[in-house]
C-alpha cells in the first residue's frame, strides 16, 4: 500500500484535508447552516483567498450527505467572459451547474435535467432551476461561488431571475429553498445590481436584509496555533509561541498570509529545527520582495481610483474626502480586505501596510537622487537632520 502523501500549507486555491493543513471549514461559518435551515437567500462574502470556496464546498457535501438536501456549489467565474450578454451568461452558468452536479457523484435522481428545458433568453436560468427542483426528490440548495464574475446586464438578469423564483415559492412554485451568493462584495452591491434600493426596504428583493450578509472572518491567534500544530503533529517540527505570536501580529490572521509564511519557512526556506520569530520575520521579507501573487493582486487594486482615494489619506495621514461616495468607497475597500474596518480607517495588517507603502513610495523614489550613504554620520549613526533638510 502506498504511504499517505505528506500534507502542506496551501496558498494556491481551495483546501482539501487529504493534502493540506486546514481548520474545520464549516466551523468558520456557523450562521450559514442556520440560515439554510430557515430557507433563506443570503450573501457570504470575504476578501479573496480567505477560505470561502473551501467552506462552502465542505458545507455542500455535509448537507447532501445528511440525506434531506441536494446542496450544490458551482462557480460563476467562466461567465465573466459573457460581459453584458446575459443569454451567453445563462448558457455558461447552466453548463457549469451541470458539470458541478456530475462531478459531485450524485445518483441519477438528484441530477439536473438533461437537456435543460427551452426558454427565452433572460428566463432560461430560472426556468432550469424550476424544472430541476420539480424533479428532484430533495430540497435543492444552491451556492453560486464567484458571483462577482457576472457583469452588468448578466448580473441583473441572473439576480432578477433568482428574485422572481424566491418570491414565487410561497405559491408552490418549485425553486431552490436556499441560495447563497458567494463573493468579495457585501449584500449592498447585489441589492443595487438586482434593482433594489440599497438603503431602503424593498420586500421584492431576497437580498434586502443586511443581517443576512455573512462575512467570513480572519483566523484568531488560537486558530493559527491550531493550524500550525497540525504541522507539528505530522512532522515533529515546532512553531515556538513567539513565532505564532509574530505571525498573528504581522498578518492579523489573514488566512493566505498565515499559510504563505508557514509554507515559506517549511518548504522554500527548508528550516529543519524549531521555527522562531526570527524566521517568521525572514519569511515575511521574502514574501514582500517576491511580490507573491496574492500581494501583487492587492497592488493592482491600488490603481483603481476608488481604492486610491481611501488608501492614500491613510498612508499620508491626511484628511480624506467627505463626499457621499466616500462611504461607499470605504465599504468597497474593506470588502477587498485592505482595511480593518469602516470607521477607524487602518490598513488591515502590517504586511499589507508595508507592501502598500513600498508601492506608493515608488513614485517619489524615482526622483530621489541623493546617495543613501550621504545620510550616515562618520560614527555610523543616521543623520536625521540632513534627511529632513534634503
Amino acid at each position: 500500500m502506498r504511504p499517505p502523501r505528506a500534507r502542506y500549507f496551501n496558498t494556491t486555491g481551495p483546501c482539501g484535508p487529504q493534502h493540506h493543513y486546514m481548520l474545520p471549514p464549516t466551523q468558520r461559518i456557523p450562521q450559514a447552516r442556520v440560515l439554510i435551515e430557515m430557507d433563506r437567500y443570503f450573501v457570504l462574502h470575504a476578501p479573496r483567498q480567505t477560505g470561502k470556496t473551501t467552506a462552502l464546498r465542505t458545507l455542500a457535501s455535509e448537507l447532501t450527505a445528511e440525506g434531506d438536501v441536494a446542496a450544490l456549489m458551482f462557480s460563476c467565474e467562466r461567465a465573466k467572459s459573457a460581459g453584458d450578454d446575459y443569454a451567453a451568461a445563462e448558457e455558461i452558468l447552466l453548463k457549469s451547474l451541470r458539470q458541478a452536479a456530475e462531478w459531485a457523484g450524485w445518483s441519477a435522481e438528484l441530477l439536473p435535467p438533461d437537456p435543460w428545458p427551452q426558454a427565452p433568453s433572460g428566463t432560461r436560468f430560472g426556468t432550469a432551476l424550476t424544472e430541476w427542483c420539480h424533479r428532484c426528490p430533495r430540497r435543492v440548495v444552491l451556492f453560486l461561488d464567484e458571483i462577482d464574475a457576472l457583469q452588468g446586464n448578466s448580473m441583473i438578469s441572473i439576480l432578477s431571475q433568482l428574485r422572481d423564483g424566491h418570491n414565487a415559492r410561497p405559491g408552490g412554485q418549485p425553486f431552490p429553498t436556499s441560495v447563497v451568493l458567494c463573493g468579495v462584495r457585501n449584500v449592498r452591491d447585489y441589492k443595487v445590481a438586482s434593482g433594489s434600493d440599497p438603503d431602503g426596504s424593498n420586500p421584492a428583493s431576497p437580498f434586502n436584509i443586511i443581517t443576512e450578509s455573512v462575512r467570513l472572518g480572519d483566523f484568531t491567534a488560537d486558530e493559527i496555533a491550531e493550524l500550525y500544530d497540525q504541522h507539528t503533529q505530522a512532522t515533529g517540527q515546532e512553531f515556538t509561541k513567539d513565532a505564532v505570536d509574530r505571525v498573528f501580529e504581522l498578518t492579523q490572521g489573514q488566512p493566505w498570509l498565515v499559510n504563505a509564511i508557514a509554507h515559506e519557512i517549511t518548504f522554500k526556506m527548508g528550516v529543519t529545527g524549531a521555527i522562531t520569530a526570527r524566521q517568521v520575520e525572514e519569511a515575511k521579507e521574502r514574501l514582500i520582495r517576491a511580490r507573491a501573487t496574492h500581494l501583487d493582486a492587492l497592488v493592482a487594486r491600488l490603481h483603481e481610483p476608488r481604492v486610491e482615494r481611501v488608501i492614500e489619506p491613510i498612508v499620508a495621514g491626511t484628511s480624506p474626502s467627505t463626499d457621499a461616495a466616500f462611504d461607499d468607497d470605504v465599504s468597497y475597500v474593506h470588502d477587498l480586505g485592505l482595511i480593518k474596518g469602516t470607521r477607524n480607517l487602518e490598513i488591515a495588517n502590517p504586511i499589507y501596510r508595508e507592501v502598500l507603502l513600498r508601492v506608493l513610495g515608488n513614485r517619489t523614489e524615482r526622483f530621489v537622487q541623493a546617495d543613501p550613504r550621504s545620510f550616515v554620520l562618520p560614527d555610523g549613526r543616521f543623520d536625521l537632520d540632513r534627511l529632513r533638510s534634503a
